[in-house]
């Protein structure tokens, strides 16, 4: 290795002024040598902080070499590691202000770098400064050696000691390593335990004869065998035996192994054995009391429902009980008993299964026979029998004579077992298969399609306006309706083909053996055709129909996920495509489906980027037209398309689920801003149904009331007819609780849906918006009848009713005439900015006031 002075002597830096080739090939020798040893040298110019390197340096930092092998000091320590960084710095500093009396002579440690390519290396850093006349320190001179291999092995023999020691620790048997001066090396606590030797007795470094003189003076050997305790008070290991047991004076039985090592060590090892021993005369015991009660329980047996067999295999004879006979139909007397009668009765399939168990009990290979196999019976049928068996008597040679054991009748828990495992692999609502099921038939198809070279085809399939049925008649008739659907499904396929229900109104069907996409359409055109005619529920006709994706194997996708994915693509396109039910699979679907993951992406980013706002659109009293609040609605500011209206989002925000996110922050911005207004005036926010299906709703509410000091009778949740028909009952009870917080709640939309009335009747709501189609035509007798009801039934249950979409002065005297308490519409205002929404309220209270 070069030498490190003070000077800096030691191999030039590239660009050094050379004075000769024979210079330079000495140059190049060193800076080869100094990679080939992987390290190189440095120098840290302190006035202007830079910091100089050889090529060896810049092999091991794993980069190209510097310009002149030059660079700032703070780049150079970006290679370091982000934990060890500032250590490495602060090391330097320290050198170089003789902060640390410790470093002022020299530079010393061990880092870990980082190469561009993110690879990990262990360096030591060695350096010494060099000072001036004053002793100031102008530089740093050093090398960098890369010990990446010398620390993991390092770190290695770490584990390797520390998981040896553990396992020591944690042995039951006790462990002493003796040197070949017999001295101990190594040790664990087991052994100290089963010896009773104290620390300072057994310790590392403790001579054998230290220890062998205190357990003689102890007794330790005395109760030993003669022709063991005098080597053992000798010390004499030589002529002990590599395997030996004693009793210790405590009672207890210590077996003892002496390995003998190569180098004249030993290594000893101590088990007790004190349980084992008393174990065996315990089993002794227990085997005469378990000979003396067989007869017993043989004959306690014979009374129960278990059947009992005993088989002499010498003489051939066999013996069955009663309750054997009568499992299978059999009276004693119908059947000859002998060794050939089970075989005959066992059920072919089973035999051998059952035969081969019991060889193996024989030739002793398990502890008891036990096997579940099925027997046939008299009457032409078969039952499940459990049996367990067990050799009772052995000759010399270990071969048995004798088996007795007993048989039950199981046949309830195989069908039992049958049912779990169906429900396992079947839909528990409609009996078709489930999902897993689904997954393994078409991997199957995808095996035979390879085996045979036919195709197949998969349809996916999602059902049209079930979501109607759920909502309007509850899920016991949706579940009526999945399972006539499922029931037709089956008719409209051809045997071998798989239908199975994926969860909710989502099917499949693998089409096999495939002739061409003709096929495929035939079934399908069968399964739309089968929901056409209605569903008759409880005396009334539902209607729901079906839209199919396919895709074809192996042409549309070589496994089951590609697959499956391409036909789940055709029926996006299936469902949003107008007028149509079906649809093939073609690699063109999947630009239109990647265009509909970057709308989602760009409406996360939108999000992110702060790009919504709220405008807000007044509602104001029918008596005097003055202003009683307004509602916030959400707008996209697009930096490349402008504002972007709701309708284009809000949809794929309810999809994605991003709406949760949206609707909090269009709570916490609403109350912000409303706290700026009169206090008399309120602001409506409106919730999608996606929010009261995730949890946060009640607490996002009460964080925007808190954050903005709005009083919560200022603040109006505008809901719509849809809110309610998932889970309302849990809708409900979350209604209930917001309104007891003094939050107002306000029917939007009313009377677009299909159970409006009932849900009046099972919340008191604030407010009932009338949807602004019957506004529009409020013109007609018929729709301002229908205003005129919803009025009236509003006005009994103390709620404000506003009317939606009041565009014309004639919309207006109208809706006043039939008793609406509120309007909105573009007659008053479009939705304005939060600043003009403050003009407004200006403008209007001026005019009022005037």
């Amino acid at each position: 290795m070069y030498p490190i002075s003070a000077e800096g002597a030691g191999i030039p830096f590239k660009n050094d002024t050379v004075g000769d080739a024979a210079a330079a090939s000495d140059y190049d020798a060193q800076r080869l040598a100094e990679i080939a040893a992987q390290f190189g040298r440095w120098r840290i110019n302190v006035a202007d902080r830079t910091i100089r390197w050889t090529e060896g340096v810049a092999s091991i930092f794993g980069v190209a070499m510097p310009d002149r092998g030059l660079m700032p000091l703070d780049q150079h320590l970006r290679f370091y590691h982000p934990d060890e960084r500032d250590a490495v710095r602060t090391r330097i500093e320290a050198v170089i202000h003789g902060a640390e009396p410790s470093l002022q002579g020299t530079y010393n440690g061990q880092a870990r770098i980082v190469r561009p390519d993110g690879a990990e290396r262990t360096v030591i850093i060695r350096g010494v400064p060099k000072r001036d006349a004053s002793g100031a320190v102008t530089a740093i001179v050093g090398i960098l050696l890369d010990v990446t291999e010398q620390a993991w092995m390092q770190e290695k023999l770490r584990e390797t000691s520390e998981l040896l020691r553990t396992t020591l620790e944690n042995m039951d048997q006790g462990l002493i390593l003796y040197g070949p001066d017999m001295c101990v090396r190594l040790h664990n606590r087991r052994a100290r335990e089963l010896l009773d030797l104290p620390e300072s007795v057994l310790c590392e470094g403790s001579p054998y004869d230290v220890i062998n003189a205190y357990q003689v003076a102890r007794g330790e050997y005395q109760t030993s065998p003669d022709s063991l305790m005098g080597a053992l008070d000798a010390a004499d290991l030589a002529s002990l035996p590599d395997v030996y047991e004693r009793a210790r004076p405590n009672g207890t039985s210590l077996e003892v192994r002496v390995v003998r090592l190569p180098d004249g060590g030993y290594v000893r090892t101590y088990s007790d054995t004190t349980r084992r021993a008393e174990s065996e005369r315990a089993l002794l015991a227990s085997e005469a009391r378990l000979r003396a009660s067989e007869d017993r329980l043989a004959h306690a047996l014979d009374s129960g429902n278990d059947g009992l067999w005993d088989w002499n295999l010498v003489t051939g004879e066999a013996w069955f009980s009663d309750r054997w006979f009568r499992m299978i139909g059999y009276e004693r007397g119908e059947l000859r008993p002998n060794l050939e009668l089970w075989p005959q009765v066992a059920h072919p399939e089973d035999g051998e299964r059952a035969v081969s168990a019991m060889r193996d009990h024989l030739r002793g290979l398990t502890a008891t026979y036990e096997c579940e196999y099925r027997l046939l019976t008299k009457s032409g049928g078969q039952i499940w029998v459990l049996t367990r068996g067990k050799v009772v008597g052995r000759d010399a040679s270990g071969r048995a004579l004798r088996v007795v054991g007993t048989q039950i009748d199981i046949t309830r828990r195989k069908a039992a077992e049958q049912q779990v495992a169906h429900m396992a692999t079947h839909d528990g609502l409609t009996g078709l298969p489930n999902r897993a099921l689904f997954r393994d038939r078409l991997e199957q198809a995808f095996a035979a399609s390879r085996r045979h070279g036919d195709g197949f085809a998969l349809l996916v399939c999602d059902l049209d306006r079930f979501k109607v049925v759920n909502d309007t008649l509850g899920h016991l008739a949706g579940d009526a309706v999945l399972q006539v659907v499922a029931e037709r499904l089956r008719a409209a396929v051809r045997d071998g083909d798989t239908v199975a229900r994926l969860g909710g109104d989502e099917f499949a069907i693998i089409v096999s053996r495939l002739d061409g996409s003709q096929s495929a359409g035939v079934v399908a055109r069968r399964a739309i055709q089968s929901m056409e005619q209605p569903i008759e529920l409880d005396g009334r006709r539902m209607s729901v129909g079906i839209s199919i994706g396919i895709a074809l194997a192996p042409q549309d996708g070589f496994d089951g996920q590609s697959l499956f994915n391409h036909a789940d693509m055709a029926l996006y396109i299936a469902k949003t495509a107008p007028h149509s039910e079906c649809c093939f699979y073609d690699p063109s679907m999947s630009t239109m489906v990647a265009v509909q993951g970057e709308r989602e992406q760009t409406l996360r980013e939108a999000l992110w980027r702060d790009e919504f706002t709220l405008h807000y659109q007044p509602i104001v009293c029918a008596a005097d037209e003055a202003v009683s609040g307004f509602e916030a609605l959400l707008r996209w500011q697009n930096p490349t398309r402008g504002l972007i209206p709701p309708s284009e989002f809000i949809p794929l925000a309810e999809e994605t689920g991003l709406i949760v996110a949206l609707g909090e922050w269009a709570l916490r911005a609403a109350c912000r801003e409303a706290v700026s207004w009169p206090d008399d005036l309120r602001v409506a926010v409106n919730v999608s149904a996606v929010q009261f299906q995730q949890p946060g709703l009640e607490q996002a509410v009460l964080g925007a009331l808190l954050t903005s000091g709005l009083a919560p009778h200022r603040l109006e949740l505008e809901i719509t007819e849809s809110v309610l028909m998932r889970d309302s009952e849990a809708v409900i009870a979350c209604l209930h609780r917001l309104k007891a917080l003094g939050v107002r709640i306000a029917l939007d939309d009313f009377g677009t849906g299909f159970s409006s009335l009932s849900y009046l009747r099972r919340f008191p709501f604030d407010k009932i918006k009338i949807d602004r189609t019957f506004i529009r035509d409020i013109a007609d007798p018929d729709t301002a009848s229908i205003v005129r009801a919803i009025v009236g039934i509003g006005s009994r249950r103390g709620a404000i009713i506003t009317a939606e979409g009041v565009e014309t002065q004639d919309q207006s005297e109208k809706v006043q005439q039939e008793g609406c308490t509120e309007m909105q519409g573009f007659l008053y205002s479009k939705p304005v900015t939060a600043s003009d929404a403050l003009s407004f309220i200006r403008t209007h209270r001026s005019r009022h006031a005037a």
